[in-house]
């Protein structure tokens, strides 16, 4: 019974990365979904988590199939994500060297007032 209860949440979960998978994370519409997808996995992974602690239960083989495609998932999904990462990161940095560059060439002018006293006068 514990185990194809875990079964089902293995396939869930592995359901929930080829969503998150399928996302296009260049449009800022599919946040919202990845962040309730990233909160669904969680919540699954602590079921799993919980039934795998009952005395006796062990994975079957079916389960640990399930278990190794999860996990090559997820690494594609952190390698993508690493490069999302770092190709917004130098995005980033040519902005703002971009904006160092012009603040030095377009500064703002400012002129102090003031008076001069010739002490020789």
């Amino acid at each position: 019974m514990i185990s194809s209860s875990v079964t089902n949440l293995l396939l869930e979960l592995r359901d929930l990365i080829r969503a998150i998978s399928a996302l296009e994370l260049e449009n800022e519409a599919d946040y919202e979904t990845l962040h309730s997808l990233q909160y669904n996995q969680a919540l699954l992974r602590e079921r799993i988590d919980q039934l795998s602690q009952v005395k006796g239960f062990s994975y079957t083989e079916l389960d640990r199939s399930i278990l190794q495609e999860c996990l090559d998932l997820e690494k594609k999904n952190n390698e993508a994500f690493a490069q999302k990462l770092q190709k917004a990161s130098t995005e980033l940095k040519r902005i703002n060297e971009s904006r160092k560059s012009k603040n030095t060439y377009l500064g703002e002018y400012t002129q102090h007032v003031g008076y001069f006293i010739d002490s020789h006068q």
